[in-house]
This record gives C-alpha cells, sequence and structure tokens, in this order.
C-alpha cells in the first residue's frame, strides 16, 4: 500500500510534460524561459524581441520607479542582484515581487553596462552625436527617428 506522498509522486512522474497551465486546457508550461545573457551583443540577446524575463523586470521598473526616488542611483542589495542574475542568465522563473526597484534597476544597469560597444555601438553613437550637432530641431528629431 503505498502511501499518499508516494502516489502523488508517482502520478507527477507518469503525466511528465502534461502538466497544463490555469485557464488553458492542453497549452503547456515551457520547460524553460528564454535566458538572458550577459555581455554578449544586443543583436544576439534579442534575436527575435527582448527576452521575457528582461522585458518583465524593464515592466516592474516601468510601474514602480516613477514613485521612488533615485531608483538608478541608489544601489540594490547584492546579494539580492547575485541571485536575480544567477535567475535570469539559467532561465529560471523568476517573481519579481520578491525583489525591491532598486535590485531590479541595478541589475539593469549592469546587464546595459556589460553589453560589448555599448547600447547604440560605435556607428550608432557617432550617429547621435552628429544629430546633436545639427541647428534644426525638426531635422534632429526625423533623424532620430529613423
Amino acid at each position: 500500500m503505498y502511501s499518499w506522498a508516494q502516489r502523488m509522486h508517482r502520478r507527477a512522474a507518469t503525466l511528465g510534460s502534461v502538466v497544463t497551465s490555469c485557464g488553458h486546457p492542453g497549452a503547456q508550461y515551457p520547460h524553460r524561459l528564454e535566458k538572458v545573457k550577459f555581455g554578449v551583443p544586443l543583436e544576439e540577446v534579442c534575436k527575435n524581441d527582448i527576452p521575457g524575463p528582461l522585458l518583465v523586470l524593464i515592466l516592474k521598473l516601468n510601474k514602480e520607479a516613477p514613485f521612488r526616488k533615485d531608483v538608478f542611483r541608489a544601489p540594490g542589495n547584492q546579494n539580492a542582484m547575485k541571485k536575480l542574475i544567477h535567475f535570469l542568465q539559467q532561465g529560471r522563473l523568476v517573481n519579481v515581487d520578491n525583489y525591491s526597484v532598486y535590485t531590479i534597476a541595478s541589475v539593469l544597469k549592469k546587464f546595459l553596462r556589460k553589453l560589448p560597444g555599448g547600447v547604440f555601438g560605435r556607428d550608432g553613437e557617432a550617429e547621435l552625436f552628429q544629430i546633436v550637432d545639427l541647428d534644426d530641431e525638426l531635422e534632429q528629431r526625423e533623424k532620430i527617428h529613423k
């Protein structure tokens, strides 16, 4: 005779990848989320779009940062940052509610700092400096929008 825990464990093992998400019958949970790669070019990280975990961090900042003071100046908790970066690199699920806005901002700053060549790259940065030197404000806007 099996105990309740043994039966549940055996049942879960036999179900394998048939786990479905709530409210969406037949839809399966992904085994792993997209991995966020630190220190690689932005084109490689965002091949098709911004990776989901990175987008969640950006959306959390967009929602809560305007109501906090010095979000990008105050440092985040170092241990929490290491843990969050590890989870992002491994593609593990992250509950961003467990992390402060300051920690999330610090992780995003670290991600951007590690981009080789910067966010815009050398050519893009040079082009931005040329646009800033233009006298016509309308022409500046048009070129920046391109």
